[in-house]
């Protein structure tokens, strides 16, 4: 009579398959490096979108002016009410990005009409990456555009 197998794996082919997948892992991570760095300049740059237009919105239900400013000591942006006093809302930046102004100043000031000044900034990133964000003075309105 011969015994019954047993099904299952073996410690030594449970550890091939270990090792061929740590050797798989070791050639493809690397090659994800830049673009997991374009994906967090691309969420940054639409974070600092919305957190304007989240200004311009909130000049336009309250009436009053609101500041758009690139806090460039704290690394952040900030959004600050027609008193002086402490910001609305602030967005930190990641440490690997800069944020400046091309067009304009480095702040931005929306009306009650949700209008503001014709500005620009630049998002730059690690590798040349570059967004700029732009607002319309007439409309107040604000874009994001890729960089090649």
């Amino acid at each position: 009579m011969r015994p019954a197998s047993r099904g299952g794996f073996t410690l030594l082919e449970l550890l091939v398959v270990l090792a061929i997948l740590v050797v798989s892992a070791a050639l493809v991570l690397p090659s994800l490096g830049p673009g997991t760095a374009t994906l967090r300049l691309r969420a940054e740059a639409r974070s600092i979108v919305a957190l304007l237009r989240q200004a311009r919105q909130l000049a336009v239900s309250q009436r009053r002016p609101h500041t758009v400013a690139i806090d460039s000591l704290g690394h952040a942006v900030v959004i600050r009410g027609d008193d002086a006093g402490s910001p609305v809302s602030r967005l930190p930046l990641t440490g690997e990005v800069r944020l400046k102004a091309e067009e304009g100043e480095p702040s931005l000031t929306f009306t009650p009409r949700g209008t503001a000044r014709e500005t620009t900034w630049l998002l730059e990133g690690a590798g040349g990456r570059r967004y700029r964000i732009h607002v319309e003075a007439v409309t107040g309105r604000v874009s994001l555009r890729r960089e090649a």
